[in-house]
């Protein structure tokens, strides 16, 4: 068979009966929830993806549907590596963001830098414990 003829499958939700989920790298392959491969294009046939549950998971082949789908669910909540660094990054760039408005004021005023660290440092310190009650 040519390279243009051959058939590309596509994941469909009634691969979750299987344990097998959309890859996120490429949503028309599926990923075991169980093992955490990324099944090929060849494998997505229906029998298939039933003896990958059999051969690699054979104690979850008489789960149901509800089993998979809870599985699914913490497989979604899960944190991820890209989501604990997207979240430190908007709270680093805040920090900076907040620093380096602090310096530009400093500069403007025509005041040596370290009166940052002598007034306006202890000031926010101030603010934060008696505003926000955080020390």
């Amino acid at each position: 068979m040519a390279e243009s003829e051959k058939k590309c499958h596509q994941y469909s939700v009634e691969y979750l009966k299987f344990g097998l989920l959309p890859s996120k790298a490429d949503k028309r392959l599926p990923t075991c929830l169980l093992c955490n491969k990324v099944l090929s294009n060849d494998s997505m046939k229906p029998s298939k993806l039933e003896d990958h549950l059999r051969r690699c998971n054979l104690d979850k082949i008489s789960k149901d549907l509800k089993y998979f789908q809870t599985l699914k669910e913490k497989y979604e909540k899960r944190p991820t590596v890209q989501s604990m660094f997207s979240s430190t990054s908007e709270s680093n760039d805040d920090s900076l963001q907040a620093s380096y408005n602090i310096i530009l004021l400093i500069t403007k005023s025509g005041k040596l830098h370290t009166i940052g660290e002598q007034l306006i440092l202890p000031a926010v310190e101030e603010v934060l414990k008696t505003v926000l009650q955080k020390s």
